[in-house]
């Protein structure tokens, strides 16, 4: 048995049995999702889109969706991908080959948005369903008899996304799906967050060195602005509702995840977390094909007289516009539909806006009170003939700027820790010691600046990072 890889959500083994067969073992950790719902959607996903679907996925040989057994935790062995990983040959083959790659990609993709679904939520096997699960009902391009089989063997369920689950949402009764339309689950955004916002926020103590600002400190601005969100919410979707049609959808497809052999995929792995959502917030262009540079789709005129490192950065800034363009031009003959969503206006902010809703205690209330400020300044560019539903005044704008200030420092701070500590504050094995020394530094730095009843309040509530308590 070796270990493949230790992520924040799964360990991976490659097992190699007495008589030479191959298999991979994931098993989740304890903060990948709720129990027994994680492991059991992500199965039942994977056999759809194997079975229904017919996209080539690593076949589920034996999982558990309970700790109750002899490995004492979920788990799911399955076959190993045949093939390399893209990511260990990307970079060596030549366009024409990675030509056809991308032609498979957009075949996969044609796939997933061939069968449109009538609810909104998670995939589960039907002998696993609960209370709340509902038939998986789907339409599109599809034989009656896949249908059929799909409609016996799935149900739709509640999902398993963290925003849903986090800390006390757990065990509130929340709506967690299945949702009937789009506009439901965006609903449910702001509506769950609002009552645990209610219930369960605690503000963070003036001495506290994260607290990013006042507003982001109290409960009721949060609801106050999630009150705005929900008045603009039936206008932040596309107006066309095939736009925002029920979709299966891989949201991590790069190199990594993606197998090939002789220039044919053979397998697309990682589908944790794969819901059927809204299309309009599913689809994004693949991370293997997406270049944000500047677009070359031919070699300058003076290409030959650059020195041998510009030589290089210039073919390779040629190949990914190359790439972009290759998989842009066979998505608009096999899939029109993805041009349509990528083309709507302000289609980042729109998008935007329902991300930074999921949770703006945790994370942050300012990105989503910027999107909403952008959305009734742009409101007019996307076609609206009514006038727009919310409103910031100039002091609410000068507000949000003063309030950017200190955003924009604790970016800085958490930017510079990029890979070494995350905003959740999960760190990996290899570098707990030196994040927790970091952490001391900065604690006994804070105790240096304080007096009184102040510094009696940090130094408890910052014993942890204590290195003298260790």
């Amino acid at each position: 048995m070796i270990k493949l890889a230790e992520g924040g959500y799964n360990k991976v083994f490659r097992l190699v049995m007495d008589n030479g067969s191959v298999a991979i073992a994931r098993i989740p950790c304890p903060n990948a999702g709720p129990a027994f719902k994680s492991t059991a959607s992500e199965v039942a996903t994977m056999d759809f889109a194997r079975t229904i679907l017919n996209i080539s996925v690593p076949k589920i040989h034996a999982w558990s969706a309970v700790a109750d057994n002899p490995v004492q935790a979920e788990y799911i062995v399955m076959e190993e991908a045949p093939g390399r990983s893209l990511a260990d040959v990307w970079g060596d083959i030549k366009l024409r080959s990675k030509d056809k790659v991308i032609g498979d990609l957009v075949a996969i993709e044609k796939k997933l948005l061939s069968v449109p679904f009538t609810r909104y939520g998670n995939i589960y096997f039907t002998k696993d369903s609960f209370a709340g699960c509902e038939t998986a009902e789907i339409s599109g391009d599809i034989s009656p008899e896949l249908k059929k089989e799909a409609e016996e063997r799935f149900v739709i369920g509640p999902v398993v996304d963290h925003a849903f689950w986090r800390k006390e949402r757990a065990s509130i009764p929340i709506e967690r799906g299945p949702w009937k339309t789009a506009h439901d689950y965006l609903k449910a955004l702001a509506n769950n967050q609002t009552k645990w916002l209610e219930h369960h926020a605690v503000r963070r103590p003036p001495t506290d060195i994260f607290k990013a600002s006042d507003t982001q400190n109290s409960p009721d601005a949060h609801i106050a602005l999630y009150k705005k969100y929900l008045a603009i919410s039936p206008y932040i979707l596309p107006e066309d509702k095939s736009m925002s049609r029920s979709t299966l959808w891989h949201w991590d497809i790069h190199a990594p995840n993606i197998f090939v052999k002789d220039d044919k995929i053979t397998s697309l792995i990682d589908w944790q977390s794969t819901w059927v959502g809204p299309l309009f917030l599913q689809y994004r262009y693949p991370k293997l094909v997406n270049y944000t540079g500047e677009v070359m789709l031919r070699l300058p005129e003076d290409y030959k007289d650059m020195e041998k490192s510009e030589k290089d950065r210039v073919k390779d800034r040629v190949e990914r516009s190359l790439v972009q363009f290759l998989y842009k031009t066979e998505t608009k003959k096999q899939n029109p539909l993805l041009v349509k969503v990528n083309d709507t206006p302000q289609v980042t902010t729109r998008r935007r806006t329902i991300e930074f809703a999921e949770n703006t205690w945790d994370g942050d209330i300012l990105p989503l009170r910027q999107c909403l400020i952008r959305l009734e300044r742009h409101w007019h560019e996307m076609g609206f003939d009514v006038p727009c539903p919310i409103h910031f005044s100039e002091e609410d704008i000068q507000n949000h700027m003063r309030d950017g200030e200190g955003w924009n420092e604790q970016a800085d701070f958490w930017d510079g820790l990029e890979g070494f500590v995350a905003r959740d504050w999960w760190t990996s094995n290899e570098t707990y010691e030196e994040a927790l020394k970091m952490f001391a530094g900065l604690r006994e730095e804070g105790l240096k600046q304080m007096t009184g009843d102040e510094r009696s309040d940090f130094e408890k509530r910052t014993r942890w990072a204590s290195m003298a308590d260790r």
